[in-house]
């Protein structure tokens, strides 16, 4: 052949895809796409049947499929060949959505949570009506509190990764009103808040419903935690309250937003029963 005619050039087809010419010398050189017609002098002509194809083998380096297999797959190529590849590389990008959507929902709830500890007023009792959430529970028996907490969050952190469920909260805890001392408190388990009403496993969560709720704020860690929890005991019963048996503690502003420990921001709240 030897008419030209109809063809594009080395240039002018890696120009359709916003690649450079010797993108393609290398790969008609490593043998995975070869022009269409090549002339006399060596200039190289592709034809418009040729787009397809390569916009296929594009989308397979951007699956970061190796050179190396989709040579072997050009040097044995078959339709049965070609669907089990596409098949094998649909299923990779399947994995990566889930994985971005769920590094999307990640981030959607970590800006929440963050705006809400930005605006939030400190050491003011606040009564809200708040939205149902879907917890995780881990385990915990607080025999050993250090160990028992660490052992908690790695359960929460693991159980919550491999089931694909996002949760942008740092580990919370449930404090019974029966443990709260002058300056101590115990938990009965640790939660995540996840952002799906429907888990796996579920035994595993349980389904906190929200409504009527007292919370406060503090700037000051986990330091004032009990003192916080009296505060709204007393806002409570000032105000002829009946108040639930269990607080939730909830880290709000954490190592990503504040300088330290003793500076995480900590919601307490309690829910107003009747």
């Amino acid at each position: 052949m030897s008419n030209k005619t109809g063809y594009f050039t080395t240039g002018e087809f890696a120009r359709l895809f916003s690649i450079s010419k010797q993108t393609l010398f290398y790969y008609d050189q490593i043998g995975i796409f070869q022009p269409e017609y090549t002339a006399e002098n060596g200039y190289r002509y592709y034809s418009f049947t040729q787009i397809e194809s390569f916009e296929v083998l594009l989308m397979f380096k951007e699956l970061n499929v190796p050179l190396k297999e989709i040579r072997e797959h050009m040097e044995h190529r078959s339709p049965e060949a070609l669907i089990c590849l596409l098949e094998k590389q649909r299923d990779v990008l399947d994995q990566r959505i889930r994985r971005l959507q769920f590094a999307r929902n990640h981030l959607d709830q970590k800006i929440r949570i963050t705006e809400e500890g930005r605006d939030a007023p400190l050491t003011q009792v606040i009564r809200k009506e708040t939205a149902g959430e879907t917890l995780i529970l881990s385990e915990y028996h607080g025999n050993n509190q250090e160990w028992d907490t660490a052992r908690a969050a790695a359960e929460l952190y693991t159980f919550c990764h491999s089931h694909d469920l996002s949760s942008a909260s740092v580990i919370g805890g449930m404090i019974p009103a029966g443990s709260i001392a002058d300056d101590s408190y115990s938990y009965s388990c640790f939660y995540s808040v996840i952002d799906t009403p429907s888990v796996p496993e579920p035994e595993s969560a349980m389904h906190w419903p929200g409504g009527d709720t007292l919370m406060i704020y503090d700037d000051q860690g986990y330091t004032r935690v009990p003192e916080l929890c009296r505060i709204l005991l007393s806002y409570a019963e000032e105000h002829g309250m009946t108040v639930s048996d269990t607080f939730r503690e909830d880290i709000i502003l954490d190592d990503l937003s504040v300088e330290g420990y003793y500076h995480y921001l900590v919601k307490v709240s309690v829910q107003v029963e009747g």
